[in-house]
């Protein structure tokens, strides 16, 4: 189940990374040294339904921008259909990052195949096979600790993109 929802752990030294944001703009986990930051994996940008949950899992995370904490959204998108989707968001506060071969999201959160899930509830037909990041939830403190960790699982513990992070337990993890 680890490699389902990641390799890293809380109490863990957050791995280095550096992905693409959209605009292209590179950013890397050690731009963020010595502050508070989470990171929120999601599945896609502008995908129906599951995007409503996405939009909402961001826009909950503004309590936590206000409050001077970084947020870094996290997907498999390519750089161009981020800057779109986040002018749609409008909160320039929050970033998003193309981990488009998802080795970030593989070492944080894990990733699940969303094709099967959208095929499985007759959304589409024949995308199985198509890996998305896990809907997680990461919080590093100011010393590059892991303090929270949060993977959107069903009962039977499967990858499940329609459940979002307790926004209070995060800020409770991170001190704010």
């Amino acid at each position: 189940a680890r490699a389902m929802t990641g390799r890293v752990s809380v109490g863990d030294a957050a791995p280095e990374f550096e992905l693409l944001a959209g605009g292209f703009q590179q950013v890397k986990l050690s731009d963020y040294e010595g502050k508070k930051l989470v990171l929120a994996f999601f599945p896609c940008c502008f995908s129906g339904a599951v995007d409503d949950g996405c939009q909402c899992q961001l826009e909950s995370l503004k309590t936590l921008t206000d409050a001077g904490v970084s947020v870094l959204g996290v997907s498999r998108d390519q750089p161009f259909t981020q800057k779109a989707w986040m002018d749609k968001i409008g909160n320039p506060s929050l970033l998003t990052l193309s981990d488009f071969n998802l080795d970030v999201s593989e070492e944080y959160v894990g990733t699940f195949n969303f094709g099967a899930f959208l095929d499985g509830l007759g959304v589409s037909k024949g995308l199985t096979g198509y890996l998305t990041s896990n809907r997680g939830t990461i919080a590093i403190n100011e010393e590059g600790k892991i303090v929270y960790k949060w993977i959107a699982l069903d009962d039977a513990g499967k990858s499940h993109p329609g459940f979002l992070p307790d926004i209070e337990e995060v800020k409770k993890a991170l001190g704010v």
